[in-house]
This record gives structure tokens, C-alpha cells and sequence, in this order.
């Protein structure tokens, strides 16, 4: 079903899409074909971040409904660069993606960006920014334990 709805010459549906992303990379209820879980994780980044852009034109502040697979699928495309599921590994985009995930609001991705950047995946070792992203992930609910302790008046954003 969520091939079919999956199908960008058909519903193009992008939460389809996503999930049908992860079905194909994990070989759920069909064939495991990460390489065409990419281009489905892909369309569905693409179709989401376009249905936001024309809600955030329409005047939305906060955007529309597509939010939430705009997200996931970002945050999965990120997994796959940084796996190497369907692509060949690459720490630079891994954390890129997961970057963008973050700075939409996904506190997953905010924990993965900060191990980026606190081992130095696809950048350059910063633990001020790991601790930032850490912290930030602490007060939009996500409770790691050891991360509530990372917080200093001098990582709070200039204003």
C-alpha cells in the first residue's frame, strides 16, 4: 500500500513516501532495496519541503502540515549517508542532513548532530556546538541521561 501511494506518477504522498523509504532500506513486508529507498526518502524530502515553502508563502508562520515528513525524511537520509544503507558512506552529508533536521525542531537530530560534532563526523571536533545542540535537544523534551549537566550561561545564543 504505501508503494502504491509512494508512486510519484501516482499520490505522491510523501508520508508514503517516507515510510516506504524505510520499508524498502529494512527489507519491512518487501524485498530490502536501499538504493530505491534513497530515491523514495528523497522525493519525499523534496515534495515536503515544497508543500512547506508554498504554506510558509501562504502565510503560515510555522509552516503546514508536511512538517513532519520534511523532517523524518531528512533525518532518514541523514542515517543512510552515515550508515552507508543504499549510498556510500558520507560523514559530511550525514551531518548536514542531520543539521537541517535539527534546526527544524527534530530532537533526534539534535543528539546526532552533537555526536558529530563531538567526535568530529563530517567536521571538525567542536564540543561548545555539541554541547549547544545537546542542550537544546534537554529542553525540547528529549531527556538523555548525562546531557542536563552540558549547560553554561555562555552557550545561550547572542541575542
Amino acid at each position: 500500500m504505501f508503494g502504491k501511494l509512494a508512486d510519484p506518477k501516482g499520490a505522491n504522498n510523501a508520508l508514503s513516501q517516507v515510510l516506504y523509504g524505510l520499508a524498502l532500506r529494512h527489507g519491512w513486508g518487501c524485498t530490502a532495496n536501499p538504493e530505491l529507498a534513497i530515491t523514495y526518502l528523497s522525493t519525499a524530502a523534496a515534495n515536503s519541503a515544497e508543500i512547506e515553502s508554498l504554506a510558509l508563502s501562504a502565510g503560515m508562520k510555522k509552516g503546514g502540515a508536511a512538517k513532519g515528513e520534511l523532517v523524518l525524511a531528512i533525518f532518514e537520509l541523514a542515517q543512510c549517508y552515515r550508515q552507508g544503507w543504499g549510498v556510500k558512506k558520507d560523514p559530511v552529508a550525514a551531518k548536514t542532513y542531520y543539521e537541517t533536521a535539527a534546526n527544524l525542531g527534530d530532537t533526534d537530530a539534535m543528539n546526532e548532530v552533537a555526536a558529530c560534532y563531538l567526535d568530529g563526523i563530517g567536521c571538525k571536533k567542536d564540543k561548545f556546538r555539541a554541547a549547544q545542540y545537546l542542550r537544546l535537544a534537554e529542553e525540547k523534551g528529549s531527556k538523555t541521561i548525562g546531557n542536563s549537566w552540558i549547560w553554561k550561561d555562555k552557550y545561550n545564543p547572542k541575542a
